[in-house]
């Protein structure tokens, strides 16, 4: 059950927080999303801006078959771990993501298979989540991680806001996927408000809730207004800009040199910390900080996303401009504390949950760590049909095995059909377990959905021409225990 001092705290970080960091009365925290899409080409642009400060952050090149363990922002930061989250996942697709606060917890980014999300804070209007105990519990960064870890539309996107209790300081997110569909997800009196389609006439999120943005957007020319909307007046909201600067787009104009200079009109008093632009179809990724303001690039597909290798990163601030993709680094627990430690961050930030600032940053930079621990992996090890007779072959087994927190298996059928073969496109969430495989003998492709519980696994097979079976797998006890 969630304390007092659980809510104190989270109520105090809807209040400090405009968007990632805490900020003086005199600044500003004020962020941009925007879809640009004609014809092929189709762009997302973000960008973060925190006056006053310059944001650093990571570019992570998280990959797919990786085991998760969900987190609520009590968990990383009240000293009593109140309110806990129980969710669990398998990685189904790797993303990229831009992140300050460590690994899994993402400002935004996209997966690889063209799911984008960004944040947004929001200034004088409160953000309230939706309360649902009957539902698993994730902090707002955590939850981007699992959409872009699980899923692949904008309506998988929206419905996950249903289906997960969000908590943490007050966010709303801006969605779009390959096709180019894309909403606004807002949090309104503990209800979740989407604009998408013809209710969303501007693809853009900034720091009003969505509805707001439009009534302001009615004062100026072009909107049914009177107002002039000058691209230069700081008077314009960056709502009226954007959706000026979309209807004036050329096709013969390059989308992403004018998809900066769409960011360089909406930035507030002062050069953005971030500027991001993903080119969805070209699948590469741009960005430029307020430290260092070439712009750098790198190829999505240039990375190898599987679980053979550890997750990568690269530093916002690297000075090199121009394709960087081989310049990112194994991922490590030290850089991301150090990171978090170099944080603008007052102290009383790190403490409000009852922690030391070291203690703070150890929770953040390390989390993930749990994950790997074979005690908290529920589904590894050797699972098989129980044999129907005394002596009898059991047929079916699936040996699932970890390297850290990523995961590896192997199915057999002990009666000829399979012989050790390698899972593949393995996905996870809670106890639904799904891979694939190739048959040895004909070589289709087979799929496998299956529920697991602490001793059984109940499993269904499919082929590309129907249903196969279903099975009830028991798992082996490990070295004769």
């Amino acid at each position: 059950m969630t304390t007092k001092r659980t809510i104190l705290f989270i109520n105090m970080l809807s209040v400090v927080f405009g968007l990632l960091f805490v900020l003086g009365p005199q600044k500003i925290a004020a962020c941009s999303t925007f879809k640009l899409q004609c014809g092929n080409e189709l762009i997302y642009g973000h960008n973060l801006n925190n006056n006053g400060s310059d944001v650093p952050g990571l570019v992570f090149i998280n990959k797919r078959g990786v085991f998760k363990t969900g987190r609520t922002m009590s968990e990383l930061m009240d000293k009593e771990k109140t309110d806990p989250s129980a969710l669990t996942w398998i990685s189904r697709y790797g993303s990229v993501t831009f992140n300050a606060f460590g690994k899994d917890l993402p400002d935004g980014g996209m997966n690889e298979a063209g799911l984008y999300i960004w944040e947004m804070g929001l200034g004088n209007e409160e953000i309230v989540y939706p309360k649902n105990n009957a539902l698993p519990k994730l902090n707002q960064m955590h939850w981007m991680q699992y959409i872009l870890d699980n899923f692949a539309t904008v309506d998988a996107a929206i419905q996950c806001a249903h289906d997960i209790e969000i908590d943490g300081w007050g966010w709303h997110f801006f969605v779009g996927d390959i096709d180019g569909n894309c909403a606004g997800i807002d949090f309104a009196d503990g209800k979740v408000v989407v604009h998408q389609g013809a209710e969303m006439p501007v693809p853009g999120l900034f720091n009003a809730l969505y509805e707001r943005e439009v009534e302001l957007s009615r004062y100026f020319k072009g909107f049914g207004g009177l107002y002039e909307p000058t691209l230069k007046d700081p008077k314009v909201p960056r709502f009226v800009k954007t959706a000026v600067m979309l209807r004036d787009y050329e096709p013969t104009q390059n989308a992403v040199d004018y998809g900066f200079k769409i960011l360089e009109n909406i930035f507030v008093t002062e050069v953005a910390d971030w500027s991001v632009i993903f080119d969805v179809r070209k699948r590469i990724v741009y960005f430029k900080t307020s430290l260092n303001r070439q712009i750098k690039h790198f190829a999505i597909d240039a990375f190898d996303f599987s679980n053979a290798g550890p997750a990568m990163i690269l530093n916002i601030d690297i000075k090199e401009a121009g394709d960087v993709g081989k310049k990112f680094s194994p991922f490590s627990f030290r850089q991301m504390a150090a990171l978090i430690e170099s944080l603008p961050l007052p102290k009383e930030f790190y403490e409000m949950g009852g922690l030391m600032k070291a203690e703070f940053v150890n929770r953040f930079s390390t989390h993930t760590a749990f994950a790997q621990v074979r005690e908290n992996q529920h589904f590894t090890g050797l699972w098989q049909v129980k044999p129907g007779k005394p002596g009898e072959k059991p047929g079916w087994e699936i040996n699932l095995y970890t390297k850290g927190d990523a995961v590896f298996g192997e199915i057999s059928n002990t009666r000829g059909y399979a012989d050790h073969t390698p899972i593949e496109h393995i996905h996870m969430m809670g106890n639904r377990l799904v891979f694939t495989f190739k048959s040895q003998g004909a070589k289709n492709i087979m799929e496998v959905k299956a529920l697991i519980s602490p001793e059984k696994m109940n499993m269904e097979l499919f082929g590309i021409d129907g249903h196969y079976g279903s099975f009830e797998l028991v798992r082996q006890p490990v070295n004769g225990q």
